[in-house]
C-alpha cells in the first residue's frame, strides 16, 4: 500500500499529497482496505452509541442539567462529533477509492488533520473547565455558589470558538503547501505543532497537577479535622464524612479522565511533531497507526468515565433501566391477570384485581422514592 494510504497520512498530509501529485488526477488506483475500515468504524460506532446515551440521560432527567455537568455534556458533543464526522471522513479519504481528484484529496486530507487538532484542543480545555469548577467548589465554596449557568455557558462558547480559531490557523499558509510545497510552510507547521504541544498539553497539565494536589490536600485535611470534632455532633460528622467520600470519588474521576487524555493524546502530538522533522517517515507507520487508534479511544472512554463513575450519572442510569424493567414486569403481570380473570368466577376475579392494583401502587411508590433519592443526592 502506498504511503498516502496508511495511518501516518493524517500526520503527514502535506508531504504525501505533494509527493504523489505527479501521479496525476486521472483516477484513484488504490483498493479498499476493509481491515482498517472495520477497525475505525467499530470505534466510531462505540463513540456514537456511548455519547448518545449521555444525551439521552441529560434529556431524560432534569437533575443532571446542573452547572457542574454542563461541561461534561459539551464534551460529549465534542466526542460525538469525532465519532460521527471526523473518523468516517478520515476512513473515506485514506482507506477507500471514493475520492478521485488529487486536489480534492489534498484539501479534504488537510481538513481532517485540522479537525484532529480541533478535537484535541477542545477536549483538553473541557477537562480544564471541569477541573477548575471542582477546584472552585472545594477551595472557594462561596465563590462557587455565585457561579451560575449563564457564566458556564459563556465559558463553554468561548472554548469552542477559541479551539476552532486555533486549530484552523494552518489554513493561513495552505497556499504555500499546494500545488507546490514551499519550505516556509514546513517551518510554519513545525512552529504550530510546538505551540499546540506547549499550550494544549504542557501548560494545561501543569495546572491540572497543581489543582489535583491542592484539592486532595483540602479534602483529606478537611476530613481529618471533622473526625476530631466533638462526639455530640455525630449526625453532622456522618453527613460530612459521606460528603467527603463523594468529593474524593469525584476527584478520582477527574484524575482518571486527565490521565486517559494524556495517554491518548501525548503519542499523537509526538508523532505529529516527528512528521514535521527531516526524518524517514516510513519508520513511523506502525507508531502512527497505534497512536491514532489510541487517540480515537479517548472519545469512547470519556463518556464511560463520567457515566459510570460519577454518582449522579450512575444513579440516573440505574434508575432509568430499573424503571423500564419494573414497568415491563408490571405490564406483563397485568396481561396475565386479565387473561386469567376471563376464566375466573366474579368474586375471585375482583380479588385478583385488587391485588394487582396494590402491586402497581407499590411499584409506583418505589419509583417515586428513587426519584426523590436522585434529587436529594444531586443537590
Amino acid at each position: 500500500m502506498d504511503s498516502k494510504r496508511n495511518f501516518s497520512s493524517c500526520c503527514n498530509t502535506t508531504k504525501n499529497m505533494t509527493t504523489h501529485q505527479g501521479q496525476g488526477s486521472g483516477g484513484n488506483q488504490y483498493e479498499t482496505n476493509y481491515t482498517n475500515i472495520a477497525k475505525l468504524l467499530s470505534i466510531a460506532a462505540v463513540i456514537v452509541i456511548l455519547n448518545s446515551l449521555v444525551f439521552y440521560l441529560f434529556l431524560k432527567n432534569r437533575t443532571l442539567r446542573t452547572t457542574s455537568n454542563s461541561p461534561l455534556f459539551s464534551l460529549a458533543v465534542c466526542d460525538f462529533f469525532s465519532g460521527f464526522v471526523v473518523i468516517p471522513l478520515f476512513t473515506i479519504l485514506y482507506f477507500t477509492p471514493l475520492v478521485q481528484s488529487q486536489r480534492t484529496l489534498f484539501y479534504l486530507g488537510f481538513l481532517v488533520t485540522v479537525l484532529h487538532n480541533f478535537v484535541a484542543i477542545l477536549t483538553v480545555y473541557h477537562i480544564l473547565i471541569v477541573t477548575a469548577e471542582r477546584y472552585l467548589a472545594i477551595k472557594f465554596p462561596l465563590k462557587h455558589l455565585a457561579l451560575d449557568q449563564k457564566s458556564v455557558n459563556v465559558v463553554l462558547v468561548l472554548v469552542w470558538v477559541f479551539s476552532l480559531l486555533i486549530s484552523f490557523v494552518p489554513f493561513t499558509w495552505i497556499n504555500k503547501m499546494y500545488p507546490v510545497l514551499q519550505p516556509a510552510s514546513l517551518k510554519f507547521t513545525l512552529v504550530f505543532t510546538i505551540f499546540c504541544m506547549v499550550f494544549v498539553l504542557v501548560v494545561p497539565y501543569i495546572f491540572l497537577v497543581y489543582a489535583f494536589i491542592d484539592m486532595f490536600k483540602a479534602v483529606y485535611g478537611g476530613s481529618r479535622n471533622r473526625h476530631r470534632q466533638n462526639s455530640g455532633f455525630l449526625r453532622h460528622t456522618e453527613i460530612s464524612k459521606r460528603r467527603s467520600t463523594g468529593e474524593r470519588k469525584c476527584l478520582m474521576v477527574f484524575v482518571i479522565m486527565a490521565s486517559v487524555f494524556l495517554v491518548c493524546w501525548l503519542p499523537w502530538f509526538v508523532i505529529f511533531l516527528l512528521h514535521q522533522l527531516p526524518l524517514d517517515v516510513s519508520k513511523l507507520r506502525v507508531p502512527s497507526e497505534v497512536s491514532l487508534l489510541i487517540r480515537y479511544t479517548s472519545s469512547a472512554l470519556n463518556p464511560l468515565l463520567y457515566t459510570f463513575l460519577k454518582r449522579d450519572f450512575n444513579q440516573t442510569l440505574k434508575f432509568v433501566f430499573t424503571r423500564k424493567r419494573q414497568v415491563s414486569i408490571s405490564y406483563t403481570r397485568q396481561s396475565r391477570t386479565l387473561q386469567t380473570n376471563c376464566n375466573d368466577p366474579p368474586a375471585i376475579s375482583l380479588q385478583r384485581q385488587r391485588e394487582h392494583h396494590t402491586s402497581v401502587a407499590t411499584v409506583l411508590h418505589t419509583i417515586e422514592e428513587c426519584e426523590e433519592h436522585i434529587n436529594e443526592s444531586s443537590l
